[in-house]
C-alpha cells in the first residue's frame, strides 16, 4: 500500500468521524432552541442531554484537529431545519414531555452515525496507524455507549410523565 493510499484511508475515516461531529453540532443547536421553550418537567433531561452532546462534539473536534482535520463549527443545513421545527412547534404548543420520543429518535440517529464511523474505521483498520485506530475506536465506542444511556434516560423520563 502506498503512502497516498494510507492518506486516503485516513481521510476517509476522519471524514466519517467529521460527519458524526456535524450530527452532534446539529443536535446541540436543536437542544439550545428546545431549552429556551421547554417546560420545567423536561428541562433537566434536555439540559443534561445537551451537555453530553456538546462535550462529545468537543471531544471529536479535538480528535479531528489532532489528526489534521478542521471540524465544522456550524453544523449542517439540518441545524437550521431542527431549529425551525422546534420554533414552529413552540409557537403552536408547549415543548413538554410529548417531545421526548422525538429527542430519543434523534439520539438514535446519532448512534447510527457513530455506527457508520465505526464501520468505516473497521474497514480501514489495516491502513491506519495503530495509535490513530486505537484513539478513534476508544472514543467512538465510549460516546456510543453514552448516547445509549442518554436514550434510556430520555425514554425513562417520558414514561414517568405519561403515568
Amino acid at each position: 500500500m502506498t503512502i497516498e493510499d494510507i492518506h486516503d484511508k485516513t481521510a476517509e475515516v476522519l471524514n466519517s468521524i467529521g460527519d458524526t461531529h456535524i450530527a452532534l453540532i446539529d443536535a446541540v443547536h436543536g437542544y439550545d432552541v428546545m431549552l429556551e421553550k421547554a417546560e420545567p418537567e423536561i428541562h433537566e433531561v434536555l439540559k443534561t442531554t445537551r451537555q453530553t452532546t456538546a462535550r462529545q462534539a468537543a471531544e471529536l473536534a479535538k480528535f479531528l484537529m489532532a489528526h489534521g482535520k478542521h471540524p465544522s463549527e456550524d453544523g449542517s443545513f439540518m441545524s437550521a431545519v431542527h431549529e425551525g421545527v422546534v420554533r414552529t412547534r413552540a409557537f403552536f404548543t408547549d415543548i413538554d414531555g410529548d417531545v421526548l420520543p422525538a429527542v430519543a429518535d434523534g439520539e438514535r440517529r446519532i448512534v447510527s452515525s457513530y455506527d457508520d464511523a465505526l464501520e468505516t474505521l473497521a474497514d480501514n483498520m489495516k491502513s491506519l496507524p495503530r495509535d490513530t485506530f486505537d484513539q478513534a475506536h476508544t472514543l467512538l465506542i465510549k460516546h456510543r455507549a453514552e448516547i445509549e444511556e442518554v436514550v434510556r434516560k430520555v425514554d425513562s423520563r417520558h414514561h414517568v410523565l405519561e403515568d
